[in-house]
């Protein structure tokens, strides 16, 4: 379900109501209407990949049913930009190469992709390009993580662009651990994740031996993190991660610091 003018998007597990899809959803349309004043636009399919693409077929105040058979018909002929997850740098990338479709990806040589985009994410492209994902609808659960991450505009060099790179690296530590003080947990391991100009993607984690949400210990332990991956590539991505959280009411936390503004990237040395 996707809300018009707002960042809010919500996935149902209808599979256990009674009824038919297309009623239910119909159903759900006017009670956020009558509840909110808006309209929504809602697609009811059988993954989340397809929900959230569906959901932007028939904008504003769609609904619409999408199955695997109509993937070819109403997914494939759309830019391969309009699956999430695929973000421009990779869609830029892929319309290069003459995969300017989804319908184009579905077709394209597993061995090409690799090539360009690595193992992983260029298994992950096959496989939503025909429309499959795996990931189920969770309602309510204890996070087991929590991370920021940015892709930047251009891709930012180690050295040449430092001052850039160490600015969002402190800003990513301080809203993780923002975020961690107001949901009220703690975490025991740090990581970050980079992703270079050749889309390969490394992460690096480090275990405390107390946790913290602290955004000065967080910064300090993933700059250790940090030094332990080479540098000698442009970066797109960057973020940081807190896992292993435990509630913090649990713990005698120590007393914050502020953040220190040293800089964790290339250096000439």
């Amino acid at each position: 379900m996707d809300l018009p003018h707002s960042p809010y998007q919500i996935y149902i597990d209808l599979t256990e109501l009674p009824g038919e899809p297309r009623e239910i959803a119909a159903r759900i349309k006017e009670a956020v209407n009558q509840a909110t004043g808006l309209t929504c636009s809602i697609c009811v399919a059988p993954n989340k990949l397809l929900a959230k693409i569906g959901s932007e077929l028939d904008k504003p105040d769609g609904l619409t049913i999408l199955t695997p058979a109509d993937v070819p018909l109403r997914v494939w002929p759309l830019p391969v930009r309009k699956v999430n997850g695929i973000g421009p740098k990779a869609a830029e990338k892929l319309t290069a190469l003459g995969l300017a479709t989804v319908g184009d990806l579905a077709a394209a040589d597993a061995g090409l992709l690799q090539d360009h985009f690595g193992r992983s994410y260029s298994a992950w492209l096959m496989q939503v390009a025909q429309g499959h994902d795996e990931r189920p609808v969770v309602v309510e659960s204890e996070p087991k993580s929590m991370s920021r991450e940015t892709t930047f505009e251009r891709d930012l060099h180690p050295r040449h662009d430092r001052p850039a790179l160490s600015s969002s690296f402190t800003g990513l530590c301080v809203r993780v651990a923002e975020d961690l003080v107001r949901k009220g947990y703690v975490g025991r391991t740090v990581g970050i994740k980079l992703r270079y100009d050749d889309f390969r993607t490394v992460t690096r984690d480090l275990t405390l031996d107390e946790p913290t949400a602290d955004a000065t210990e967080i910064r300090r332990a993933a700059t250790e993190c940090l030094r332990r991956v080479e540098l000698n590539r442009k970066l797109r991505l960057l973020g940081v991660r807190v896992s292993a959280l435990t509630p913090a009411h649990e713990h005698a936390l120590k007393p914050r610091l502020p953040v220190q503004a040293d800089l964790p990237f290339a250096s000439d040395e």
